[in-house]
């Protein structure tokens, strides 16, 4: 394929999951691809480490699901519920998502570190320690590493450097964000303990569960994996108005471990366990650019939009945008009616994702006598037709959305 004289047909800026799987998928195709990353080892920052069922079936088209699971990853068939006063609610998600995918854990250092080294391998030339200090846009955007005036150029760049991105605000994109509603708390904790253990009767060893408490008086919600042999996250999700102060750093682990047991995380989890690696909350206000390509310079990935961590879709959204991408480029000579393709599609399923998480956030979060009424009214229509309840697990964005589908989830009806 010729590049039409630039330096590379792609330079991606950040080489974690977005960034890596792009070139993965595009391996093998004649396209130049080079991947510039900051940092020189990954570390733990407190990201999503679950990929849910249709993110799965994402991985596994995009030619990196064995790859993880041999690698650094973990299959989890099933997902278990537990909302105060209800019988457990435990999933199958081999026999009842539409691909027969299953969740998958990982921690997110390694996966990252894993992709990486496979583009590398594939032919992608990989930059570690390397600052992309600037983007010049145009016919042949340039990207500038440090000093470096003249920059690399490429028929297309991509930024795929996260829900922060400097690059991406100096170019001009324009950010949108919601109100924040949310707040998760997020941490590691060590020790021989299995997070994804079934504590329900019906105990299916060897297979592994996501575990789900939810609180609906009390506006939290906790979510437990085990992520790698002995070490699981844990994520308490909470309204922001249950807590006067976020949660953040070791002075606040007893307070999270009480809160997470408050919620129902069983008390012999942390029976000799260690809080490991770092410890915050983040507000979960989605963020987002509206049309994510401009002048030669597309996004993906959170640096494109990031959904609320509360309900764990970021990696497997991300995924969505790369396999967008991807068949875009593939399809057409023309990359930039490509990108603003890409565009188009990265909208319509963020948007109807952005709605999606905004229904389950009301109904499921909102304080107050008339929410918890709407709630109960909700909740005993879904025990009788379940079908109410928007599959969000195993359909992602094909999950309905629209006003029709808000009104029977709301009971309205």
């Amino acid at each position: 394929m010729s590049n039409g004289g630039a330096d590379y047909d792609l330079i991606v800026v950040g080489g974690g999951l977005a960034g890596s799987s792009l070139a993965i998928a595009l391996a093998g195709r004649g396209i130049r691809t080079l991947i510039l990353e900051q940092q020189e080892e990954f570390r733990d920052r407190i990201r999503g480490e679950v990929l849910m069922p249709w993110g799965s079936l994402e991985a596994k088209g995009l030619g990196i699901y064995d790859l993880l699971l041999k690698d650094c990853a973990i299959e989890t068939a099933y997902f278990s519920t537990f909302t105060n006063g209800s019988p457990p609610a435990i999933r199958d998600l081999r026999a009842t998502t539409p691909a027969a995918t299953c969740c998958m854990t990982f921690p997110h250092s390694e996966m990252q570190a894993v992709l990486l080294k496979q583009a590398e391998a594939l032919g992608a030339e990989v930059r570690r320690g390397h600052l992309a200090s600037g983007v010049t846009s145009g016919e042949v955007p340039r990207v500038h590493i440090g000093d470096d005036i003249r920059g690399l150029s490429a028929r297309l760049v991509v930024l795929a450097d996260g829900r922060d991105s400097r690059l991406r605000s100096l170019l001009g994109f324009e950010v949108r964000h919601d109100e924040c509603q949310l707040f998760t708390a997020g941490m590691i904790m060590e020790g021989d303990i299995n997070y994804s253990e079934f504590l329900a009767d019906e105990a299916r060893t060897p297979a592994n569960t996501v575990n789900l408490f939810y609180d609906p008086k009390g506006g939290r919600m906790v979510i437990a994996m085990r992520i790698a042999p002995k070490r699981n996250r844990v994520y308490l999700v909470y309204h922001k108005d249950v807590l006067p102060k976020r949660l953040s750093g070791r002075h606040s682990v007893e307070k999270m471990i009480r809160q997470l047991q408050e919620v129902g995380a069983p008390s012999h989890w942390f029976d000799g366990a260690r809080q490991a690696g770092p410890f915050a909350s983040f507000d979960g206000s989605h963020r987002w650019v509206g049309s994510p390509y401009r002048d030669g310079v597309v996004l993906i990935g959170d640096a494109a939009a990031a959904t609320d961590p509360a309900w764990g879709r970021g990696l497997s959204r991300t995924l969505r945008d790369v396999r967008l991408l991807r068949d875009r480029l593939l399809e057409s000579s023309d990359w930039r009616l490509a990108a603003e393709a890409y565009a188009s599609d990265h909208d319509d399923f963020y948007g109807r994702m952005r709605r999606l998480e905004e229904m389950q956030t009301t109904l499921l979060f909102e304080r107050g006598d008339a929410a918890d009424r709407r709630r109960d009214h909700a909740f005993a229509l879904f025990a009788r037709d379940s079908s109410r309840i928007p599959d969000a697990l195993g359909l992602g964005p094909e999950a309905p959305s629209d006003d029709h589908a808000r009104a029977r989830y709301f009971g309205e009806i």
